[in-house]
C-alpha cells in the first residue's frame, strides 16, 4: 500500500483546466432558505442561482451608470436650448463630433443620401471633425430623406476623405 492517504472519487482537475474559481460566503440561515427555496423553482443549483444574480446586478449597474451618462448629455443639450431660446439666440447645439465617438453626429451621417456643396449663411459645425463653419465659406451639406432631420454639414477637407 502507498504512503499516501487514498482519496475518494476523481483526481482532481489541474489548475489550467479549471474555468471557474470557487469563492465562499458565509449567509444567515434565512437567506439560506430563501436561495435553496428560489433555486429548487428555477431548477438550478444554489451555485449557479448565485452567479447568475450577480451577473444580471453587475449588468443591470453598468446598464444604469451608461442610461445616467446619456441622460445627463441629453439634459445638458436641452438645457442649452432652452437657455439659448430664452436669450432669443437661433442656431444648433454642438454636437460631438463622429471622429470623437459621436453617436449621435455618427447617426446623422447615416441618415444623409447625398452631399450638397454650398456657401455657408448661419455658423455652424462640421459633424465629422468640429471644425466651425464660418459665414461665407464653402462646406457641403447633407441631404436626407428622413423628416424633421437637423442639418449636417462637412467641411471641404472631410468632404475628400469620404
Amino acid at each position: 500500500m502507498p504512503d499516501s492517504p487514498r482519496r475518494r472519487g476523481r483526481k482532481p482537475s489541474d489548475d489550467t483546466e479549471r474555468k471557474d474559481r470557487v469563492i465562499q460566503t458565509r449567509v444567515p440561515r434565512d437567506l439560506e432558505s430563501t436561495l435553496k427555496d428560489a433555486a429548487e423553482r428555477e431548477r438550478v443549483s444554489v451555485s449557479h442561482l448565485i452567479r447568475h444574480v450577480l451577473e444580471d446586478t453587475f449588468n443591470l449597474v453598468d446598464n444604469i451608470v451608461a442610461d445616467s451618462a446619456s441622460l445627463v448629455g441629453n439634459v445638458t443639450r436641452d438645457a442649452r436650448r432652452l437657455a439659448a431660446s430664452a436669450r432669443g439666440e437661433r442656431g444648433h447645439t454642438p454636437r460631438v463630433p463622429a471622429t470623437e465617438g459621436g453617436e449621435e453626429a455618427a447617426a446623422l451621417m447615416e441618415a444623409v443620401d447625398a452631399w450638397q456643396d454650398v456657401i455657408i449663411n448661419r455658423p455652424d459645425q462640421c459633424i465629422r471633425c468640429g471644425v466651425a463653419l464660418g459665414r461665407g465659406q464653402r462646406a457641403f451639406r447633407g441631404l436626407s430623406s428622413v423628416p424633421g432631420a437637423p442639418a449636417v454639414w462637412l467641411c471641404t477637407d472631410c468632404i475628400d476623405k469620404l
